[in-house]
């Protein structure tokens, strides 16, 4: 295969006369110094870094460098099936002591506990771990330890397992896994991973010999395919010394195992699957050209680097076109992407995907080659790659200031990196000195000649997947080629572009509002009180120097919107329609362009009983930000042709969706929950034919249309008095009533009484669902809040327990717990989950017995421990981060709920017998709506 990126290589280092002002390209650039790097006699390597972000707390990995594809015929599945074992037992951590210690200590299963299985490599990590107790960082480098080499592999475990690995499979074949499936004899036409499913089949799954997944674990799981990465809180030479103790009586492997490198092979004429599914919700075209990867040896390197820049330039100057086609009226597709990515080791892919209206992939297709095509003739412009350029730097330069901010998980991958494929750690701070010195090496007659050359004639992949329904327009191989051969022949023209120097507001026109009032606020904040009864909250911090969170919101919402307007917001819709839209005089490709080198971004929402804005920016762009946030009250843009696009996207994937069993479900939810009011109702081909963009601006401009009641929330990085006059210039102008906006009782809540609603759906993979829903009138304070939340974390822990391990019956089940104050206060708890049908009655009876135990006897004391130790865990987490500021100032001035001050008292006094005598009072209000799907017979 190709390697074009040699070319670029030759182009980049030509053009240097002088390395003083930058990093070699021709050497390797410089691991961050803060990262500790060592190898043990057994070949096993490690990566150990401080950093105290939050304080007390470390990441564990391990990473094994080898997954699906090392399985031989025999083993299909069980690289993934070995990821499950090493929770069930290890040499010094039997049975479930593993989960059960890092439990008792907050952690829970899957947000802390967890691991990854995929085609190439495995990791396995806990997350956020409090370093609070001696010996807590003995037990979790014991529990690397035994991953990486003393795995139980019970066979009675393994036995009690495959139920469960069965399940996790009967839930994730959907349409998009069936399709991808489908897709690998085309992808990776002649190789092993055409092959290479990842999770196995049922009937190798039930019957593969135990000692089969002990090979494989005893073949691949060795210390010269392993690291153990950890970085937190800890004092790197005590954790390399423990490491080192520890590890190394793991014997370095007496005969080799090397994992080899698998080809892909060539293909002179391109390869065409066309894979269709009765459940696909969409239609897409993929185009895939396969080239050589950089050698593992070569990723060091600064020049590298500057290859990785190439790609960052090309592939947004790409999209930006597709996006910029995509939001035209009768556009010819939905959406378009393209990328640089690896398919698997041995090969790296040039790769384009286009989203088609159903029957018109072919249109899609052409409109997709033609801008490859107009790439490959034309190149770019000198404007576009100065915005790529532009925003380039300024994503490094907020990296490099939030470099000290970073939480311990934000420097794990670059670890994981460099021991998979050899590529540097980089300091952001450093990165971005790299970068700059770069920068001016990339010149756009070089973005342009290789532009030339990454679409080669030979290694090419098309991919069209979509929905099976008959009379559907899906072209044939030979029209497929056709339309290629056509694009290569026809006249296009050069990319065109207007770029406006006109303001995004015109501050000369702002009659400025004033500040009437200044408090001290909740929570160390200061809240200003504007003359159009807006008030604001604003609260400094340091938790990320580059960050500021801005909120507004007031009450009104759906409840106040007339019910002949609903349609036209239903969320889909209005996301949609925001995320396409821009303000004012520009609209969405011109708005991204004004805000080049911008980090500032501002987003209306409606949801049932208010509506508002939410946004983010660095505090040297929050002037932009409040006149994003000024634009979308006064200068909202409502344009007929611009709304096509959003409605075209919603219609083509609508009617697929309705199809889905899920959807089915969903449906069947909204009803029953709700009793089909009309303020719950889900996205649907009859809500879309009453949808218009007039109905949507009454709705947008009747919620927007008075800021006074509204409460908006500035945390982060903020100087007070710069912000000061901004606030008064930008939110207290904006429009306002005399009198506070309200919001109405809708009567749009969960359904009290005994209700059941079981019905049967035509499905590819036979499974059943089954929603549990418990209700209550319960008053809305912070209390009752967090004993819903403990109720949810002890069924939680029960139901993996009874439901997951003791039956084999699911891959999981949700709990959610949900409290509310309007329309009414009360709660609910809903337990959602996918069984085998021939289980179901059973799996309900546990479901059951599990609620009717926690009223009757209460939890026990090892659940109510472990929940109290992981909300004080979490909590302490949180308090560090600025969405928790802002979300608990939202709560106390628009809820008058204090999230913060009682939060630690009351969640210490939980006892079992406080929660049994919580949900015995819930549950005795008899409220219960069981609903079930299953498939047609």
């Amino acid at each position: 295969m190709k390697n074009f990126w040699t070319t670029l290589l030759v182009l980049l280092v030509a053009g240097i006369t002088s390395y003083a002002q930058m990093a070699n390209p021709q050497e390797p650039l410089k691991n961050d110094p803060a990262v500790r790097i060592g190898k043990l006699d057994n070949g096993l390597t490690y990566y150990i870094r401080h950093n105290a972000k939050p304080e007390k707390r470390a990441e564990f990995y391990l990473f094994t460098n080898a997954g699906a594809i090392q399985e031989n015929e025999r083993q299909a599945g069980l690289a993934h099936f070995l990821e499950h074992m090493c929770l069930n037992g290890t040499k010094n951590l039997p049975g479930k002591m593993l989960i059960s210690y890092l439990e008792s200590i907050g952690c829970s299963f899957g947000r802390n506990i967890n691991a990854g299985t995929g085609v190439e490599r495995t990791m396995y990590m806990l997350n956020n771990i409090p370093m609070l107790r001696e010996g807590v960082l003995d037990t979790c480098l014991l529990i690397m330890h035994d991953y990486a080499a003393f795995v139980t592999n019970d066979p009675v475990e393994i036995d009690k397992e495959r139920g469960v690995i069965i399940e996790e499979l009967r839930t994730r074949r959907t349409a998009d896994w069936r399709m991808y499936e489908a897709s690998l004899p085309y992808l990776y036409k002649g190789s092993k991973y055409a092959g290479c499913n990842l999770i196995g089949t049922v009937e190798g799954l039930s019957t593969f010999p135990a000692q089969e997944l002990v090979d494989f674990y005893e073949t691949w799981y060795r210390p010269d395919h392993q690291a153990v990465i950890v970085v937190g809180d800890v004092d790197v030479d005590q954790v390399e010394s423990k490491l080192t103790a520890l590890f190394s009586d793991i014997p370095a492997p007496s005969t080799p195992s090397p994992k080899k490198v698998i080809p892909i092979p060539e293909n002179d004429d391109p390869i065409i699957g066309v894979i269709t599914d009765p459940e696909a919700q969409s239609t897409g075209v993929e185009f895939i050209i396969k080239s050589e990867p950089i050698p593992a040896e070569m990723r060091p390197l600064g020049m590298i680097y500057m290859v990785d820049m190439f790609k960052s330039f090309v592939s947004r100057m790409m999209n930006d076109r597709f996006q910029e086609i995509a939001q035209q009226p009768d556009a010819p597709f939905l959406g378009a992407n393209m990328s640089f990515t690896s398919l698997t080791t041995s090969a790296d892919a040039t790769y384009f995907s286009v989203q088609a209206r159903d029957g018109e992939s072919a249109r899609a297709f052409e409109a997709m080659m033609t801008e490859v095509e107009k790439m490959q003739r034309y190149g770019f412009t000198d404007a576009e790659l100065e915005r790529a350029k532009t925003n380039y730097q300024r994503r490094l330069e907020r990296a490099a200031e939030n470099a000290a901010d970073r939480m311990n998980s934000e420097l794990v991958n670059a670890m994981m990196t460099h021991f998979a494929l050899n590529e540097p750690i980089l300091d952001p701070v450093y990165e971005l000195e790299v970068a700059k010195g770069y920068m001016p090496f990339i010149q756009l007659d070089q973005i342009n000649q290789i532009a030339q050359q990454v679409i080669t004639e030979e290694n090419r992949i098309i991919l069209l997947t979509g929905p099976a329904r008959e009379g559907l327009s899906i072209p044939t191989e030979q029209e497929i080629l056709d339309i290629m051969k056509k694009v290569e022949e026809m006249e296009i023209e050069a990319y065109k572009e207007e770029v406006s120097d006109e303001p995004i507001v015109d501050v000369a026109a702002i009659v400025p509002g004033k500040i009437v009032d200044q408090q001290k606020g909740a929570f160390e904040s200061t809240v200003w009180t504007l003359s159009n009864g807006v008030r604001v909250v604003v609260k400094p911090t340091d938790h990320k120097k580059d960050e500021v969170l801005f909120s507004m919101q007031n009450d009104g919402g759906l409840s106040i919107i007339p019910e002949d307007l609903l349609p036209s917001v239903e969320n889909n819709v209005f996301s949609l329609w925001v995320q396409s839209n821009g303000v004012g005089n520009f609209n969405a490709t011109a708005l991204k362009r004004k805000l080049t080198g911008k980090i500032a971004s501002a987003r209306p929402f409606i949801s049932g009983y208010s509506q508002g804005i939410s946004g983010n920016a660095s505090p040297q762009d929050i002037r932009i930000l409040l006149e994003l946030v000024y634009a979308h009250i006064v200068t909202p843009r409502f344009v007929e042709s611009e709304f096509e696009a959003p409605m075209a996207q919603l219609k083509a994937i609508v009617p697929n969706m309705e199809k889905t069993p899920n959807f089915k479900l969903q449906e069947e939810l909204y009803k029953t929950l709700f009793n089909n009011n009309p303020r719950s109702q889900l996205v649907s081909t009859a809500l879309l034919e009453k949808v218009s963009l007039t109905n949507l601006e009454k709705a947008y401009r009747k919620c927007f249309g008075n800021v006074n009641g509204s409460v908006v929330t500035i945390v982060g990085n903020v100087d007070m008095e710069t912000l000061k006059p901004l606030v008064e210039l930008y939110l207290g102008s904006l429009p306002a009533a005399t009198e506070p906006a309200v919001w109405k009782n809708d009567n749009n809540r969960i359904q009290k009484g005994k209700k059941e609603n079981h019905f049967n759906v035509v499905m590819e993979t036979a499974k059943t669902s089954i929603v549990n829903v418990y209700s209550a009138d319960l008053a809305g304070n912070l209390k009752n809040d967090i004993y819903m939340d403990a109720v949810k974390s002890i069924l939680d822990m029960a139901y993996v327990q009874s439901l997951r391990e003791d039956e084999g019956g699911t891959y999981g089940a949700s709990v959610q717990a949900i409290t509310t104050d309007k329309p009414e206060e009360y709660a609910a708890i809903l337990i959602v989950f996918d069984t085998d049908p021939e289980k179901q009655d059973r799996m309900r009876h546990v479901v059951e017995q599990d609620v009717l135990n926690l009223k009757e006897h209460g939890p026990s004391e090892e659940y109510v421990n472990k929940t109290r130790e992981n909300f004080l865990k979490n909590r302490q987490e949180n308090v560090i981060t600025n969405s928790f500021w802002q979300q608990s100032l939202m709560s106390y001035y628009l809820d008058n709920k204090d999230m913060v001050t009682e939060y630690e008292k009351i969640v210490k006094e939980i006892t079992p017998a406080s929660v049994k005598e919580f949900i015995t009072a819930f549950l005795g209000q008899g409220n219960f709506i069981d609903i079930s799907m299953n498939p047609a017979r």
